[in-house]
Formats: structure tokens, C-alpha cells, sequence
């Protein structure tokens, strides 16, 4: 869903595309299009500016908050906006903090699909497993018409706006025995967040989901609660999941992304320069999240596969996991529309 006036996904993504490129061609110009920004060098606080109170789940240096959060505060500075960052859900979980924002409660919040299909059924679509065919999928379906509605009836009926959408990660299963195929999900407790369609996932491909906060997990690992989790390769890390745990299985099963949201009240309280400013930012923040966890999945993964801390499974029969999701998700209210945005790959 866009904001008014917003830049089409295509202009973004070249613009991204050229910005690589001036950082290929100009080694040492200081440019640094992809990468955490320094915080040192972000503005401090503003009195006069506006600030808005964001909050998330993830790490504080999870790729959202040192990529996403710090280009948001880096290119609104000067705006009369600012952004106030609580990572590592110190505002709540993903639950929490968007009933607080829809509630008026907080300003800002990074939530997933599968959390704002509480709200709007149909949201909850993008977290449908093998829904995607890559990344470049993911953001034309978005930003797309059907994506749009969908954004707009949760708009409508729950206060709760979708500023942008940023991708996540590729999620992948760890556990502490090789899964290949369906089977090898018998008997494993598999943690996943606490919404219906993890557990939904879960169960079409062959497993046993057990809901539970992110920040609970390593514990819940470490302590044989649970026997397997599943999350994009950053997450893994950023959790430290790798060190308690001996397989990562590359199952691909949701290529995800996640949704930067506010409430009626905020969004409707901003001036139209603002919203354009706002806008520009989450543009330039949705880039530069991707890039960061692109860049982090290839690269974390090879130093698993050369390092002995985690081992690295490519023998994983995806087409069987697909084949059998697709079955199961096509029985979900919005089974039609996971079908439509499958046949559009």
C-alpha cells in the first residue's frame, strides 16, 4: 500500500540498482547504500521535531533496526520528524504493540502478516508458505492492487495503517536432527510465533507447532522445551539460535516480509509535507532492509557452511513441503487469493 504521491517499486528498486552501482564504481567515496547506518552519525534529538514512537520485536542488531530504523531516523532528519526506535519488543510483542496502535497508545510498529490477519483476514496471505517465487515477487505483490485492497479494508476497519512493507528474510527450520522431507517433522516440537498461520505452515507441512515470544525461544532450546524453530537466516543469528542448535535445514518456506504500521490518528494528525517526507524515508529504508539482509543471508550462511557451529542442509525435498502447503492454504478463506498471487510468478 502506498502513501499519496508514492514512488512506484520499480523507481525504487532502480534506484537502489544505481546506487550499487556508484558504490562498485567509487570504492573509496564513502557511499554506503545497504549497510547499518552509523549511529554516531545520526542526528540527535530534535525538541522542535515531531517524534514518532517506534517499536518492534527484533534485536537491536537485527538488520530492521541497524538498516531499516537508522535510515528512517538518517533521511528524516531536517524534516521536523523523528523516530524514537524500541527494539527487542521492550514495547511489547507483535500483538501488543498493534493494539496499541490502533488504540492511538504508540505511534509506530513493525508487525508480520500473520499479526495483522487478527485484524483483516486477508492480510494474513503473505506469510502463506511457498506463497513467493523470490524477493522481486514478494514487493510487485505489495505494492500491488490486490495488496492495496486488502491494506485499505484493515485501514478502514481497524485504524491500523500499512506505511511500507520491507522483507525479512527467507525463513529456514533449525533443529537438532536433518529435515529432508515431511516426515522428518514427526515427532518435533517446532517453535513458531504465536499466530494461526505459523501453526497453519506448520501443520501442512508435516509438523508440530509450538507457539512462543521470540525472546523465549533460545532458553526454550537450549533447555530441550522445544526441539526445532524456523526464522530467516539473520534472525537465527542475531538469536543465536546457531549455538544451540546443530542443523539448519534450507526449507525456504516463507519468504516474508514485514509491515510498518501506524494508527489513524497519527497518520490523519500529519501535515502533507510530513507525509511526504515520511514516505521518501520509508522508501529509501525498505531498499536499504533488503540489501542488508540479503547481503547477511549469503553471507552468514557461508561461514556456517565453512565454520563447524552449525551444519548446513541442502537436501531438502521443497517441492513435496510446497506441494502439500498449497493443498492446505488453498482451504483458508483467502485460499483464492494465495492462488492468485502464486499464478502470478
Amino acid at each position: 500500500m502506498k502513501l499519496e504521491n508514492s514512488t512506484p517499486t520499480s523507481r525504487r528498486r532502480s534506484t537502489a540498482a544505481i546506487g550499487l552501482a556508484a558504490c562498485a564504481a567509487l570504492l573509496l567515496s564513502g557511499c554506503n547504500v545497504g549497510t547499518p547506518v552509523d549511529r554516531d552519525e545520526v542526528g540527535q534529538a530534535d525538541a522542535d521535531a515531531k517524534t514518532l514512537r517506534l517499536a518492534h520485536v527484533y534485536e537491536a542488531g537485527h538488520p530492521v533496526e541497524e538498516c531499516g530504523v537508522a535510515a528512517l531516523k538518517e533521511e528524516l532528519e531536517g524534516s521536523g520528524l523523528q523516530i524514537e526506535s524500541f527494539p527487542a519488543a521492550q514495547l511489547g510483542n507483535e500483538s501488543e504493540s498493534l493494539e496499541q496502535v490502533a488504540s492511538g497508545a504508540l505511534d509506530m510498529a513493525i508487525a508480520g502478516p500473520s499479526f495483522l490477519g487478527v485484524w483483516e483476514e486477508d492480510a494474513a496471505v503473505l506469510d502463506g508458505a511457498y506463497l513467493f517465487e523470490d524477493v522481486d515477487h514478494f514487493e510487485e505483490t505489495v505494492e500491488g492492487e490486490s495488496m492495496a485492497t486488502v491494506f485499505d479494508n484493515l485501514y478502514e476497519s481497524s485504524d491500523i495503517r500499512v506505511l511500507s512493507s520491507w522483507y525479512y528474510g527467507t525463513r529456514h527450520v533449525t533443529a537438532n536432527t536433518e529435515i529432508s522431507e515431511s516426515a522428518d517433522f514427526n515427532g518435533l516440537k517446532i517453535r513458531t510465533p504465536n499466530a494461526p498461520l505459523y501453526l497453519e505452515n506448520i501443520a501442512a507441512m508435516g509438523g508440530t507447532a509450538t507457539p512462543m515470544a521470540l525472546d523465549e525461544v533460545y532458553l526454550a532450546l537450549q533447555q530441550g522445551v522445544i526441539d526445532a524453530q524456523e526464522n530467516p537466516i539473520p534472525t537465527i543469528s542475531t538469536a543465536k539460535f546457531n549455538e544451540v542448535q546443530d542443523y539448519i535445514n534450507l526449507t525456504g518456506h516463507m519468504i516474508q516480509g514485514v509491515m510498518i504500521t501506524t494508527g489513524r490518528s497519527v497518520f490523519e494528525g500529519l501535515t502533507d509535507d510530513e507525509r511526504e517526507a515520511l514516505e521518501g524515508a520509508m522508501a529509501v529504508a525498505a531498499d536499504d532492509t533488503r540489501v542488508c539482509i540479503e547481503e547477511q543471508e549469503e553471507g552468514i550462511l557461508d561461514e556456517w557452511r565453512e565454520g563447524n557451529e552449525i551444519q548446513v542442509n541442502d537436501d531438502v525435498d521443497r517441492e513435496s513441503f510446497a506441494a502439500a502447503a498449497e493443498e492446505a492454504l488453498l482451504q483458508q478463506p483467502w485460499g483464492e487469493l494465495y492462488k492468485e498471487i502464486k499464478d502470478a510468478r
